[in-house]
C-alpha cells in the first residue's frame, strides 16, 4: 500500500522572542508517530535566534526543509514560499505557536487511506486561551464537548466556505491534497496583513469532500499575536471585507449570511476608526490620505439596510445615527476617543 508523503508548513517569525515557539514547534513535530513527512519552515526575516535555531534542527533531521527569506509584512508571502516548497501528496499549515498531538498526522493518514475519495481531513480542533484554560473544540461546522463525542462525518468544499462568510463557522486544520493546496497561490497579489485569510476560502471552495480525523490541533490565542496587535494594519481588515463582499456575491453565497457579514465588517469598520485616530498625528499626509480613503470606501460599500436589521430598539436607533454618513462615525469616535 502507497504511504502519502505529508509536508507540514510552518512559518516562523521571531518565534523565540515570542515564546520560544521554535523549540515548542519542533518538539511537537518531531514527535509525530507517522514518519514519512517533510517539515518546511520558513523563517520569515526574523531578528532574534528564530534561523539560528531552526538551523540546529535542521542539521539533526534531513526531513527538515529550511527556507529564509526576508520579511515582506504580511504573513500570505511565507506561506506562499512553504506552498511552492511542498512535494508531499497533502499538505497543512501548522501555525509556530500551535501544537498538534504526536498521533495527529497518523491519525489523519489513516483517513485518507481508507477513503481515497476524500481530498481534505481536519483534525479535531481544541482551542485555549494564552493562560492554556480551553476554551473549546470544533469538529468541522460543530462544536463539540470532548473528545469522545466525536463521530465521522464528511462536509462539501462549497458547503465549507459558504460558513466562511462574515466568520469562520467552518474550522479546519489539517491535511490538503497536493493538487487542491498548490493550485491557488498564497501569493496574494494585494499586500494586507489577512490576505492568506481570502486565499484560504479559495482553497476551500475547490475541495469537493471535506471529513475529519481523531487527531487533535492544539490552537492557542495569544494577546499579542500580529492579528491582535494595535497597528494601522488593522485597517486592512476593512479592505479585505470589501474584497470578500463582492467574492461571496459574486459566488451566490453572500446572501445566506449578509447579516453576520455586514455586522463583522461594521465592527472592523468601527476598530479601524479608532485605530485611525489613534495613529492620525504620528503619519504624514500621504498616509492619512491613504488610510481615510480606505476608511471611506469601506463605509461606503457597508450594506446599511442588512446591517441595522441586525439592530432592534435603542440599539437600532444608535447605530442608524453613526451610519447616516461617514462624517457621523468619523467624528463620533475622533470626539469619544
Amino acid at each position: 500500500m502507497h504511504l502519502p508523503k505529508i509536508s507540514i508548513i510552518t512559518t516562523f517569525y521571531n518565534s523565540v522572542r515570542l515564546g520560544n515557539f521554535v523549540e515548542k514547534s519542533m518538539a511537537c513535530l518531531l514527535s509525530q508517530t507517522y514518519k514519512y513527512i517533510e517539515f518546511i519552515c520558513v523563517n520569515d526575516g526574523s531578528t532574534d535566534e528564530t534561523l539560528e535555531q531552526l538551523k540546529e534542527y535542521a542539521q539533526k533531521d534531513s526531513r527538515i526543509i529550511l527556507i529564509d527569506k526576508k520579511n515582506e509584512g504580511v504573513a500570505q508571502y511565507a506561506k506562499a514560499a512553504g506552498q511552492e516548497a511542498a512535494t508531499g501528496d497533502f499538505i497543512m499549515l501548522l501555525d509556530h505557536d500551535d501544537k498538534i498531538s504526536d498521533d495527529a498526522i497518523a491519525q489523519a493518514v489513516d483517513v485518507i487511506t481508507s477513503n481515497p475519495e476524500i481530498d481534505a481531513v481536519s483534525m479535531l480542533i481544541k482551542v485555549y486561551y494564552s493562560n492554556g484554560k480551553e476554551r473549546c473544540l470544533y469538529q468541522l461546522n460543530k462544536e463539540i464537548p470532548s473528545l469522545e463525542d466525536f463521530e465521522p462525518a464528511i462536509i462539501t468544499g462549497a458547503e465549507a466556505y459558504g460558513l466562511t462568510v462574515g466568520r469562520y463557522d467552518f474550522h479546519f486544520r489539517g491535511l490538503i491534497v497536493k493538487e487542491k493546496f498548490k493550485a491557488i497561490s498564497y501569493r496574494y497579489p494585494e499586500k494586507i496583513v489577512n490576505g492568506d485569510e481570502i486565499v484560504e476560502r479559495q482553497i476551500i471552495k475547490t475541495l469537493d469532500k471535506i471529513t475529519s480525523c481523531k487527531g487533535v490541533y492544539h490552537h492557542y490565542i495569544y494577546e499579542n499575536s500580529s492579528a491582535k496587535s494595535y497597528h494601522l494594519k488593522k485597517t486592512d481588515l476593512v479592505r479585505t471585507d470589501i474584497i470578500l463582499r463582492k467574492q461571496f456575491k459574486n459566488d451566490g453565497v453572500y446572501d445566506a449570511r449578509k447579516g453576520i457579514f455586514e455586522l463583522i465588517a461594521y465592527k472592523n469598520l468601527i476598530t479601524a476608526i479608532k485605530v485611525y485616530h489613534h495613529f492620525e498625528k504620528k503619519i504624514s499626509g500621504t498616509e492619512k490620505k491613504f488610510y481615510l480613503e480606505r476608511l471611506q470606501e469601506g463605509f461606503r460599500k457597508l450594506e446599511r439596510k442588512t446591517l441595522l436589521s441586525q439592530f432592534t430598539g435603542f440599539a437600532k436607533l444608535y447605530h442608524w445615527t453613526l451610519t447616516i454618513s461617514f462624517s457621523a462615525i468619523y467624528w463620533f469616535y475622533k470626539i469619544k476617543d
